[in-house]
């Protein structure tokens, strides 16, 4: 898992079926002061988070082991949100 803030979205009219219904965002790998590192990725948002909001998020195949992203073509799920 990485921590990340959320920098803002991607606005596609033409995806493939299985990400429709799913927002997707830029985000930026954070530090634990939160300070933005020089590592940036798009990700499926699972978890209802906005911009300038941090959250947790995972790569791989276990971006696609969530319930809602099982079976999808997801690289990178938005799978918490930091209070």
């Amino acid at each position: 898992m990485k921590m990340v803030k959320v920098i803002g979205s991607v606005i596609s009219t033409i995806k493939d079926q299985s990400l429709k219904g799913f927002k997707i965002l830029l985000v930026q790998a954070v530090d634990l002061s939160l300070n933005g590192k020089k590592e940036y990725h798009v990700v499926a948002d699972t978890a209802g988070l906005g911009e300038g909001e941090v959250g947790l998020i995972v790569t791989g195949s276990t971006a696609k082991m969530a319930d809602l992203t099982r079976g999808k073509n997801i690289d990178g799920t938005i799978v918490a949100l930091q209070k």
